[in-house]
């Protein structure tokens, strides 16, 4: 059997022609790589353009660019020229050809299917878009707005519900959408709200509804919120109120969130609702219940009106706890010069001016017609004026006289801790008293104030009703 041979060609490089014929063969074949990167970087340079016939170009030289497509196909369908949108709608179409997994290709695709008037194919890109792309709020926020365009109402409720599972933050925009739409919260309660437990959703319906002046369906959705979906929510570790969301985990609700809820409710005089709030969200750990006064530890008796009454802790700046109304030339601090406890406020006036101050505010509960005492215990570091510093006690939605509006004797010099009080009666439709640190304008000499002073165990009781007398 014949051995296998091997057959070479032999090409003598004796002659320079020869020698530089080759020389040049391998430097083309090494150019290859450096001529591809060229046309692809000229390609990418000329598709940031917005101008067609450049578009046109780059895509000469990367015809399977999807990226350049889409972008021809946009400046294409949205041009003036209205014979241009045939072609940017084929351009669109090519590009969701190279590549499917993109959904920005299908999103822009679908809103120019629906410009066109072609449902079909607006539908279809619309669920691809979802389907390259499930996990991305703002698609489900598309996809939910077309179908209300469409007419697909419960299509676009399942979005809106997958969407808020997804990102609570568009809470607000899916709740006004769907107001705008229906002019009704039952729609919103029922196919939205129903089976969502997430806190920071039902909230945000609930100050929406609320600002819109639906007071019940936003009681309503409080009144769920605060119940055992509420707590089953907390309860399963998504973290407590104020803590850092744990991760993909949201975190529970806040008081800067309630906080507008319970002030229209305070505003609006519905005082039950507002105490039934301020209660629950005690209860749940939003607000905590240590407003104490007194000995240090002991709380506030069951009777006490006042929260943190003792100044223990820092003021919430909001719902029944003191809030700061910050004015030039007074200063407010916590102080270790407590009356009893721990804490007191302490407040310094240094503007020596003439002019009225109320720097700290407490909205306070009270029963119509009802008879109540207030008590504190301040003092005094060089107060000047014969005006000082006072308690105030003024029905909220006083605005014109007469109205409930007294005060405590006012403050001045250096006095120890002593007692200030005063007696008053809630009108026939006062609902909440404002209690308040004021300093009147002074008219008598010296008309300017600076000093010190301090303030501990503020207190509001109610008085029992006097017994009718029998007559004989």
């Amino acid at each position: 059997m014949p051995g296998l041979t091997s057959s070479v060609i032999e090409w003598p490089l004796s002659s320079p022609g020869r020698r530089l014929l080759l020389l040049a063969a391998v430097s083309m074949i090494a150019m290859l790589p450096a001529l591809e990167a060229a046309r692809l970087a000229t390609a990418i340079t000329l598709s940031a353009s917005a101008d067609p016939s450049t578009l046109h170009r780059a895509l000469a030289i990367d015809p399977q660019n999807a990226e350049i497509e889409h972008r021809l196909g946009m400046v294409l369908f949205y041009s003036d020229a209205a014979g241009n949108r045939m072609s940017g709608l084929d351009h669109l179409r090519r590009a969701t050809r190279l590549d499917s997994s993109e959904a920005l290709y299908w999103t822009d695709l679908a809103a120019a299917c629906e410009a066109s008037r072609d449902a079909s194919c607006a539908s279809d890109a619309v669920a691809r878009a979802l389907a390259a792309s499930p996990m991305t709020p703002r698609l489900y926020w598309s996809a939910a707005n077309y179908d209300l365009r469409a007419g697909r109402e419960s299509d676009a409720f399942a979005n809106f519900r997958r969407l808020l599972d997804l990102d609570p933050v568009y809470a607000g925009a899916v709740f006004q959408t769907c107001l705008r739409l229906f002019g009704t919260s039952t729609g919103i309660e029922q196919e939205i709200l129903a089976a969502n437990k997430n806190p920071h959703v039902m909230m945000a319906f609930i100050n929406l509804a609320s600002s819109l002046g639906d007071e019940d369906a936003a009681y309503a959705e409080w009144m769920r919120l605060k119940s055992a979906d509420y707590t089953d929510y907390a309860e399963r570790g998504e973290a407590k109120p104020g803590d850092e969301a744990a991760e993909g985990r949201p975190a529970a609700l806040s008081l800067p969130e309630v906080a507008p809820y319970l002030d229209r409710l305070i505003g609006s005089g519905r005082e039950h609702d507002a105490v039934s709030v301020w209660t629950d969200l005690q209860r749940l750990g939003v607000v905590s219940d240590s407003g104490v006064r007194g000995e240090a530890g002991l709380s506030a008796p069951s009777d006490e009106l006042v929260f943190n009454g003792g100044f223990e802790r820092n003021p919430l700046n909001s719902g029944f706890d003191w809030r700061s109304n910050p004015q030039p030339f007074v200063s407010i601090a916590l102080s270790n010069a407590a009356h009893s406890g721990s804490h007191s406020v302490r407040l310094e006036f240094t503007g020596d001016r003439n002019q009225e101050y109320e720097p700290m505010f407490e909205v306070v509960p009270v029963r119509p017609g009802h008879s109540y005492t207030l008590s504190a215990f301040v003092r005094g570091q060089a107060i000047t004026s014969d005006t000082g510093p006072q308690l105030r006690v003024r029905d909220l939605a006083c605005s014109s006289t007469p109205c409930l509006d007294v005060s405590t004797p006012g403050v001045t010099s250096t006095t120890p801790w002593h007692a200030v009080t005063l007696s008053f009666n809630a009108g026939a439709d006062t609902r909440f008293v404002r209690v308040s640190i004021w300093r009147p304008r002074s008219r008598g000499y010296p008309s300017e104030i600076s000093g010190v002073l301090w303030v501990d165990d503020v207190s509001i009781v109610e008085q029992p009703l006097e017994a009718p007398t029998l007559s004989h």
